[in-house]
């Protein structure tokens, strides 16, 4: 069908995708209503489009696409960025994106696209190799999901993903950690790296800056530290015993 290769090789697409290859609106228009009645494309929301296998019946995008097509500056972020990266050791089915402006949960083949606020849109990143993918970098990843701690991801899910980690560059994560300016923040993640510091190799600097945030405010890691928790005074944080316990044995 006349238009349907141009559209198969744009992957994810809006009408302004359609117009180019038919030049006419009211010609895209029908189209647009021709393709999608023979299967050819299916609507994922308002305005936005995927190629269809004509084989397989489901979209040649995967979520990382259509997630980062959102809209113009919308990216794929916090446990969803993980996952990409290869961290996160089961599929989610939730895709998580950024973007500064909001739009309502939504279901594609089998996947919710959520909306997460995000401080800044610095770190976003276009992975090499990768075609209409815009993520968050390892660094912001990192710091993001911490601040999502709790709603987004819980904290053994975070710990056994970040142990997977290699390295880390610390000059962006204090960048990160100053964007957001919260002291929890600094002492959650100064905490957390620390536990993961044999193979990440973070400067003593990095933790020191880290530490010199922090006033006399207690902050709590998560729920379950409320129940059986340990005071870890150099961060002013309660920590979980069980991650504590683990800090000791080395096992994470």
């Amino acid at each position: 069908m006349k238009g349907y290769l141009e559209l198969a090789e744009k992957i994810v697409f809006d009408f302004n995708d359609a117009l180019e290859v038919f030049e006419k609106a009211p010609t895209a228009y029908g189209a647009l209503k021709r393709l999608s009645n023979k299967g050819f494309i299916k609507k994922v929301r308002n305005n936005l489009y995927v190629s269809i296998n004509p084989v397989t019946h489901t979209s040649y995008a995967n979520k990382y696409q259509i997630g980062s097509s959102i809209s113009d500056d919308a990216y794929i972020s916090h446990l969803s960025a993980l996952e990409y990266y290869g961290y996160l050791n089961q599929v989610n089915q939730v895709c998580y994106v950024s973007s500064p402006m909001r739009f309502n949960p939504f279901e594609f083949e089998g996947i919710t696209y959520k909306h997460l606020n995000s401080k800044t849109n610095k770190g976003v990143i276009e992975p090499p190799y990768s075609d209409k993918i815009k993520i968050t970098d390892l660094e912001k990843t990192v710091i993001d999901s911490i601040n999502g701690l709790g709603s987004v991801i819980n904290l053994e899910e975070l710990v056994y993903s970040f142990d997977l980690i290699p390295t880390l560059d610390e000059n962006k994560l204090l960048s990160f950690l100053d964007d957001y300016s919260i002291q929890a923040l600094y002492q959650k993640s100064g905490y957390i790296l620390s536990l993961l510091n044999d193979g990440l190799k973070l400067s003593v600097s990095f933790f020191n800056t880290i530490k010199s945030k922090i006033n006399k405010s207690v902050t709590y890691l998560s729920e379950d530290a409320k129940q059986d928790g340990i005071f870890i005074k150099e961060y002013q944080l309660v920590v979980p015993k069980w991650l504590v316990e683990r800090g000791q044995n080395h096992e994470i």
